[in-house]
C-alpha cells in the first residue's frame, strides 16, 4: 500500500531515529491515522496549505505525532517537524 522513497527514509533516520523497517511501519499508521489537511483548521490550516503549495506534488500531507508527513500519492517523500507553536492545534484533534 504505501511505499517510502530513499529521501524519506534518510529523513526518518535524522528526524525520528528511525531504521528502514520501523520507517515503513511508521509510513503506514501515519497514512492511515494522521490527520488530514481537510481535517484541520486556523492557522494549522494555514500551514499545512503553505506545503501543499510549496510542491504540489506532494498532493497528500498527513498529520500525526509531532511531525507532517507527506506522501505523493501513496509514496512517502519526506518528513518534516511541526511548529511547536502550531502543535497545540492538533491536541483537540
Amino acid at each position: 500500500m504505501v511505499t517510502v522513497s530513499k529521501h524519506a527514509k534518510k529523513r526518518l533516520k535524522e528526524r525520528c531515529g528511525l531504521n528502514k523497517r520501523s520507517a515503513k511501519r511508521m509510513a503506514d499508521k501515519a497514512f492511515t491515522d494522521g490527520i488530514r489537511h481537510s481535517d484541520t483548521r486556523g492557522r494549522l490550516n494555514k500551514w499545512v496549505t503553505g506545503l501543499y503549495f510549496y510542491n504540489q506534488t506532494a498532493n497528500n500531507i498527513r498529520l500525526y505525532g509531532d511531525k507532517a508527513y507527506i506522501f505523493a500519492g501513496s509514496t512517502l517523500v519526506t518528513v518534516i517537524q511541526i511548529p511547536p507553536d502550531l502543535l497545540k492545534y492538533m491536541l483537540g484533534k
